[in-house]
């Protein structure tokens, strides 16, 4: 501890003077703010989200940039330039930020700080940290993690109070794809985490649609994103609410799909119940596998409270009940920098490394 605080890693708070100890008067010890900042970036082909951060997660600056892109190059480009818009914005250089982390949606080798794969835009062997460190120039250290264990160590890490008391999480989220990684040990540690949670390719039926990984019936074909917006804009024309926006629009897009549910459209409302149904089984095959404490959902669908009733019962209704697991099950609210939230966790996690072994 003495080393710590001689780092600035933590720091000396002093009791209220109500507090009564016995001999020397005790000290607290506290996470220093100001020990240093570190930057995480989200990386998505249809967005970034940064954000530079201090040793408890607070936010001390942001930014966001949405243009489209297909190929890796571009995005990394535009990621780099995003470090160095978000430097300017908060004032800083280089020199002043710790650790970056980069996340991105696939496979990652985290040992070699590579993209082994991103199955939807079949990016493969990409030694991400080395192209960033290229394009920006920054010496310091980079660490690379795919984006929804990321999402699962930010909650490890920020967000002690609400999972104090279990040892085990698992992390579902819901995007273009899905992701469900597992934590253990979060009791006494971050957590270790447990595969690399590609439950989007978990397969509900071999005889189903077909899925961008080449197999059949998989997990994301129902409930992701994506394939919700897909089976929307195709049966647009059966619903008033669903076309009108896409007259206006152009196009549909989830939060478009929750509304017009909201609003009394059968369409919507059925697309987002069958979507539910085969996520909420897949959770009660995780649940029935591995049994974790709590599971965190992060999905644009469960904003409103009956949606959630829904994934809850269907769960409850396809558990192995002679067990009857009690698991702790924490909707989250939308955050678009959960993801840079979680990239900046593991450069802190990583940064913390050599005080844990």
């Amino acid at each position: 501890v003495s080393n710590m605080i001689h780092k600035g890693l933590f720091k000396e708070v002093e009791l209220s003077p109500e507090v009564k100890t016995l001999g020397r008067r005790a000290m607290l010890v506290d996470i220093d703010e100001g020990y240093g900042c570190f930057l995480g970036i989200e990386i998505r082909g249809s967005f970034r989200h940064a954000v530079i951060v201090d040793m408890k997660g607070g936010v001390k600056e942001s930014l966001s940039d949405f243009t489209p892109f297909s190929e890796y190059e571009d995005v990394v480009e535009n990621a780099s330039s995003l470090f160095f818009s978000l430097l300017g914005k908060a004032g800083m250089k280089k020199e002043d930020i710790k650790a970056v982390g980069l996340t991105i949606p696939g496979i990652v080798d985290r040992e070699k700080n590579c993209l082994v794969i991103h199955p939807g835009y079949r990016w493969a062997d990409k030694a991400l940290s080395d192209d960033f460190r290229s394009h920006t120039g920054y010496e310091g250290e980079i660490h690379v993690e795919n984006n929804t264990i990321a999402r699962a160590y930010a909650m490890s890490l920020f967000s002690k109070d609400e999972i104090s008391d279990v040892d085990s999480l698992a992390y579902m989220y819901v995007s273009t794809g899905i992701a469900c990684p597992l934590l253990s040990s979060i009791g006494s540690r971050f957590g270790e985490v447990t595969g690399d949670g590609e439950v989007g390719h978990m397969v509900m039926n071999p005889e189903g649609p077909m899925c961008v990984c080449g197999n059949r019936g998989c997990l994301e074909s129902y409930s992701s994103e994506k394939s919700i917006i897909d089976r929307a804009e195709h049966l647009s024309s059966s619903s008033d609410i669903l076309s009108s926006i896409r007259k206006e629009k152009g196009s549909l897009n989830i939060e478009d799909i929750v509304d017009a549910a909201q609003k009394g459209d059968e369409v919507s409302d059925s697309l987002i119940r069958n979507a539910i149904k085969y996520l909420a089984l897949a959770i009660a095959n995780i649940n029935n596998f591995v049994r974790p404490e709590c599971i965190a959902v992060e999905c644009a669908l469960f904003s409103k409270e009956e949606y959630r009733d829904l994934l809850l019962s269907t769960v409850q209704d396809n558990l192995y009940r002679i067990v009857n697991p009690k698991n702790r099950f924490i909707f989250l609210p939308k955050d678009e920098l959960r993801g840079a939230k979680g990239a900046a966790a593991i450069a802190i996690m990583h940064s913390l490394e050599e005080y844990i072994q």
